[in-house]
């Protein structure tokens, strides 16, 4: 016998709590269009914007018991607070990655222009750290990021719900690809 619908949004957060993840199906259907609305404000992109509600939620899925309970549930309002709070913290981190790429390939652009100021040189180096930063997984880009932010594994760790070792892989791993990636270029 199949159990009725979920409506109550309280009792949702609650059941999802619980580890009913099916709760959390029924969350992502209600939330998904005005969380899309919420990160589009942000980021005025709606591709970047249904990615990064998608991402919450897969975090959200992958949460193992002890810490969904971390999460505290407004008495009224349920998980939407939280789930705001969450596309508003990703959405402020994709423009910190998005800023510190700019920042890069700004830098790259001043050293070689104190050297030789050869506009043709200085396009090919930021194509190259585009193409090579579009190898990276998802995962490793948002690590990567953090990484360069000077966020140490245990804080990326923190922030991303990851344990310090899937961090630490991760960034072994992108390394090593973007080290093999730009050997090309030499």
């Amino acid at each position: 016998m199949d159990s009725p619908k979920l409506t109550n949004e309280v009792e949702l957060g609650y059941k999802y709590l619980d580890g009913d993840n099916e709760a959390l199906g029924e969350l992502y259907k209600n939330y998904y269009q005005p969380l899309v609305l919420i990160a589009y404000k942000y980021l005025v992109d709606t591709d970047s914007s249904k990615d990064i509600v998608c991402s919450v939620f897969e975090k959200l899925l992958l949460l193992q018991g002890s810490k969904r309970e971390q999460i505290v549930l407004h008495p009224q309002k349920g998980i939407y607070p939280y789930l705001f709070s969450m596309v508003k913290n990703k959405c402020l981190d994709h423009f910190k990655s998005t800023k510190l790429h700019d920042k890069i390939n700004t830098d790259i652009a001043a050293s070689n222009s104190t050297q030789n100021p050869n506009l043709a040189l200085v396009q090919f180096e930021s194509d190259n750290v585009n193409y090579i930063l579009g190898h990276l997984s998802a995962r490793e880009k948002q690590i990567m990021s953090l990484h360069l932010l000077a966020y140490k594994n245990e804080e990326i760790a923190q922030e991303l719900i990851l344990s310090y070792a899937t961090v630490r892989n991760t960034l072994h791993n992108g390394k090593s690809r973007l080290k093999r990636i730009w050997h090309l270029f030499l």
